[in-house]
């Protein structure tokens, strides 16, 4: 367990590179997340489950205007982190489920918290730019070089130190209630599938209106692929 904690939390530094300065691909996405953490750790279906919530929650946010969207790229690998390590090893589907409901809202909470946290990234990165410009002038070739290989550093430093400090929070301060009140969560998390889902294919909708056709294509298709990898899962 101690290598899929250390493998989370990699993996946590390589979302927060996709989501700002590297590449940009869908590793940031926490469906995409949520399907290596559920391989890592060696529960698909939990990771799935949670992964498809947080990424009908990302899918809503936008960035419009000046408005920093939430950091959906750190929260889909903690949520998902926290309900795989809070479900390891449980007896029970109830447990499980009560992990899931857990993992999901530490999810939506770290991905609210690391809001400041893009913004102060930001500020760190005009100070490089401001640099780079500077020292290009002076005639220094690889300035350009050094502060992109900082931006990443930093990016990459932020987002393993922001998962390791989340998830470990998160699970020692809600392992205890998962077992207590898991009858109770399991059934909140029920009552709030149809809710999420529903959300989900409104989001869908929302794209194919708006004509784009490629991104409702995406979307849809990630859904319904990770929906019936669950349901293969729970036919077994």
């Amino acid at each position: 367990m101690n290598g899929a904690w250390v493998g989370t939390v990699l993996l946590g530094g390589v979302a927060a590179l996709d989501a700002t300065p590297v590449a940009q691909t869908l590793l940031s996405q926490p469906l995409v997340t949520a399907t290596v953490l559920g391989l890592m750790w060696g529960d698909l279906p939990t990771a799935l489950s949670v992964g498809v919530v947080l990424q009908i929650l990302a899918a809503s946010t936008l960035p419009v205007g000046s408005r920093t969207p939430e950091d959906y790229a750190t929260g889909g690998v903690v949520g998902t982190g926290v309900a795989l390590a809070l479900g390891a090893h449980a007896p029970f589907e109830y447990l499980r489920q009560s992990a899931m409901l857990v993992g999901t809202f530490a999810g939506m909470l770290t991905a609210v918290g690391g809001v400041p946290l893009i913004k102060w990234q930001r500020r760190r990165n005009e100070g490089l730019s401001h640099w780079c410009e500077q020292a290009l002038r002076a005639g220094d070739e690889r300035a350009l070089g050094r502060a992109h290989a900082a931006a990443v550093a930093l990016a990459f430093g932020v987002g393993v130190a922001y998962c390791a400090v989340a998830m470990g929070a998160v699970f020692l301060l809600t392992r205890g209630a998962v077992v207590q009140e898991s009858m109770r969560l399991a059934r909140a998390w029920e009552l709030l599938q149809p809710l999420w889902l529903g959300f989900g294919f409104a989001q869908l909708l929302h794209a194919f209106v708006q004509r784009r056709l490629t991104r409702a294509a995406v979307f849809g298709a990630s859904l319904v692929g990770a929906w019936l990898v669950l349901v293969m899962e729970w036919t077994r």
